[in-house]
């Protein structure tokens, strides 16, 4: 499985990447004959405004074609990445749950 982290208006430095890459991992680990490839999006939606604006979206492509997209918003950062990667541990075991059931 291919990871890809891109950014937008934020700054992250080598542990924050790793933070995300790892966490991102974890979660999809378990489904990894079925995840073709992630891509992960983080932004700082309003710039140095500041405010509940740390944007990260996950869009995994599966083998059966479906690509699947979660997302949360935080003030911090590596919050809304910790969400982002539980929910789509959710959303993708449930999608393939799915598929073996029929």
């Amino acid at each position: 499985m291919q990871l890809q982290i891109h950014r937008q208006n934020i700054r992250l430095d080598q542990s924050q990447l790793e933070e995300i890459e790892r966490r991102m991992m974890f979660a999809l680990d378990q489904f990894d004959s079925w995840v073709v490839d992630a891509t992960v999006y983080v932004e700082d939606v309003n710039g140095n405004k500041g405010g509940i604006d740390k944007s990260c979206r996950v869009l995994v492509n599966l083998r059966s074609g479906k690509t699947i997209k979660v997302e949360d918003i935080d003030a911090e950062l590596m919050a809304a990445v910790a969400r982002a990667a539980d929910r789509l541990s959710n959303v993708v075991g449930r999608e393939i749950e799915k598929k073996r059931a029929h």
